[in-house]
């Protein structure tokens, strides 16, 4: 029995060390986030930019009024930008609230492909083919839920002016407490801004984009013969597109945008059904181009090319190495029940959960300390956050194995909280 100890050790041992050496770029990428300090600003611009700001928002009655009112309060001129909202009903009462703001309603046409991507591309097309005269330079996604900061749109510009292609700010909350489920989901992509896209942006290296709020070069789309990014993770899919071709991105600390994070667990599995599907999805099309982009370089970013590659490799080999291990512990315990070797298996089985649940604890608390201006979240909110985060990260499991093996189709998710004087207020 002392055998079979020892291969599952060995086991465990393969598994953290296949994390490590395939997560290497993420690991640099995190030690950077915890040490860096302050991203230095861009200069301010020196040319005033044009912009077309595209707002997918069926039946988004209940969130739109804030967004178009944050749109609204913008510090960059109102010359600089138009508004257009997609609905798929001029019935849609979302309709007469962005009439109301004057934005530009557009009615979608083709109901056989469902998706964002779909949506932003007809948008786009329009845009091209009827208002070509107004000259627009970018074009901004934001979702309907999306509030923003007063100079949001100025640090875009900024951006702009400085000759990035693309450039996405920093992604905050507005119901942070709404629950472990809305909090962890928060701290996902706080972790994202601080520990993947500011370490990336240092360097030089291509952004996450994490599905809103960003803006790309009108000429980067045009090349591509309209908006060409369709897959269930859309956002993904652009990332990894920019980063083999080598696109310019910037990620902007200082420009901050918050939306909406699930509140129960149903919604929450939904949409990370979809990120992982997505996510998968743009391995099988992309993984040969990131294998070349990361090997022979050319004008692709090495860097992110390797660490987008190997990053499924990353949890996927620690998770398939813990579960064997979990698993041939607890058929020890089982076979072997009340007896000194089913002691010596219950050992190693609460030793290995434990140093995976200090962790992600450890993990958390990084987060929470170096984000703390920005997090929101009471004293007791924070420690169900921390409490619970094992838990919302095992829940990928299940989400992968019903990703892998269902179908997943983009189903849209309700949208009804707002933050008002930073308290959370449901419509």
């Amino acid at each position: 029995m002392k055998t079979v100890f020892i291969v599952l050790d060995i086991l465990l041992a393969t598994g953290v060390l296949l994390f490590i050496l395939t997560g290497l770029p993420k690991i640099i990428n995190y030690i950077i986030g915890i040490f860096g300090g302050r991203q230095k600003p861009l200069p301010k611009a020196q040319n005033l930019h044009k912009f077309a700001v595209i707002i997918p928002a069926r039946n988004e009655s209940s969130v739109i009024g804030d967004l178009l009112s944050c749109i609204q309060a913008q510090t960059l001129s109102k010359e600089a930008y138009d508004v257009y909202i997609a609905v798929e009903s001029l019935d849609d009462p979302t309709c007469a609230i962005a009439r109301d703001f004057g934005a530009e309603i557009y009615v979608k046409r083709n109901f056989d492909k469902n998706g964002k991507g779909y949506v932003l591309e007809e948008v786009v097309d329009h845009i091209f083919q009827n208002r070509a005269d107004r000259g627009y330079e970018a074009f901004i996604i934001i979702d309907a839920d999306n509030l923003l900061e007063p100079d949001y749109f100025e640090k875009l510009n900024d951006a702009l002016d400085a000759g990035y292609d693309i450039a996405v700010g920093y992604r905050n909350s507005k119901n942070w407490n709404d629950g472990w489920i809305a909090a962890n989901t928060g701290l996902t992509f706080t972790r994202f801004s601080r520990f993947v896209n500011y370490p990336r942006s240092r360097r030089g290296d291509t952004v996450l984009l994490t599905g809103t709020c960003y803006y790309i070069k009108t000429d980067i789309v045009k090349k591509y013969g309209g908006w060409q990014w369709h897959s269930l993770t859309e956002d993904v899919e652009l990332t990894t597109v920019s980063a083999i071709n080598g696109f310019k991105t910037r990620y902007i600390e200082d420009a901050v945008f918050y939306d909406e994070q699930p509140t129960d667990l149903k919604t929450s599995f939904i949409q990370r059904k979809r990120w992982v599907k997505g996510f998968f999805d743009n391995g099988k099309r992309f993984n040969e181009r990131l294998y070349q982009g990361a090997v022979y370089g050319g004008k692709s970013d090495r860097r992110t090319c390797a660490e987008m590659l190997f990053g499924a490799a990353c949890m996927a080999s620690f998770a398939v190495f813990f579960a064997a291990y979990i698993i041939g512990n607890l058929f020890i315990m089982v076979k072997f029940f009340d007896t000194p070797i089913a002691f010596a298996a219950l050992y190693r089985f609460i030793g290995a959960w434990a140093g995976y649940f200090v962790a992600l604890y450890i993990d958390s608390l990084i987060i929470l300390i170096k984000e703390r201006k920005r997090i929101k979240m009471s004293f007791l909110r924070k420690a169900e956050a921390v409490i619970m985060r094992p838990v919302y990260s095992m829940l990928y499991v299940p989400v992968a194995i019903l990703a892998l093996l269902s179908p997943v189709e983009w189903t849209p998710i309700e949208h009804k909280v707002n933050v008002v004087d930073g308290k959370t207020d449901k419509k």
